[in-house]
């Protein structure tokens, strides 16, 4: 039975010689490159035979491996390692518990339709939007957080749950974008395959707060005033 402890040890080993946040962040890169769509064959095989040449690659695709059983049933392994090897005692970053998720996800989706829109502003690891896949997996998923390892972990969680929506690195504060990731699945051979797109510019992205175009009023000529078509014959009242 593989669990968080077993992929807590064969990470500390693979990232035998380097920090474990700079380990961490490579993981993450790594496992990303199979799943991105690329935009020719021959770009998509350079991808594939770099990735064959890692220098530790036994020891990736271990570790992808066990992150894959772990994510079964939508749970979110890559979160957890990250709170016990790099953020605890770092920058104190932890993410909400996953019951805690399930009960907030239940409370405010309710019973979503399939294709209905699910967002989360500062989604951190992704597990706000697994917990609302547990109730309908077929729901459009939307993430955002100003932390890009925070992204590439939410990025991950929904490729590896075959699930669809986006996740953008961007500031949902200020509404700075910095770039996004579009998640989608293609049939093959009666299998939805997960790939994702990156891009650079906010207009794609469904999250990023486009600005409401105002209609722009201009006198472009003196004002002329509005005469009546007929005279009024009127008497003016007096208050005496």
């Amino acid at each position: 039975m593989t669990d968080i402890r077993q992929l807590l040890k064969e990470f500390e080993c693979f990232a035998y010689g380097q920090s474990l946040h700079t380990a961490f962040t490579d993981l993450l890169d790594w496992t990303l490159i199979p799943f991105k769509q690329y935009p020719d064959t021959a770009s998509q095989q350079a991808a594939f035979d770099t990735y064959r040449n890692h220098p530790k690659v036994n020891q990736l695709v271990r570790l992808i491996q066990l992150v894959g059983e772990l994510s079964e049933g939508f749970c979110d392994p890559l979160g957890e390692l990250y709170m016990q090897a790099i953020s605890n005692g770092h920058n104190g970053q932890y993410f909400t518990p996953e019951p805690m998720c399930d009960m907030m996800a239940i409370m405010s989706v309710g019973n979503p339709t399939d294709g209905q829109s699910v967002a989360d502003c500062a989604c951190g690891s992704g597990r706000m939007l697994l917990s609302a896949a547990k109730i309908n997996r077929h729901l459009k998923l939307y993430g955002a957080d100003l932390d890009i390892t925070c992204c590439k972990m939410a990025l991950l969680n929904l490729l590896l749950n075959s699930l669809q929506g986006e996740i953008a690195h961007m500031n949902s504060l200020s509404n700075d974008f910095y770039r996004g990731y579009k998640v989608q699945t293609t049939l093959v051979n009666s299998y939805h395959m997960p790939y994702y797109v990156e891009f650079e510019e906010p207009e794609q992205s469904y999250i990023w707060l486009k600005p409401v175009k105002k209609a722009a009023t201009k006198f472009n000529k003196p004002f002329e005033p509005v005469r009546a078509s007929q005279s009024i014959n009127g008497v003016q009242g007096s208050l005496f």
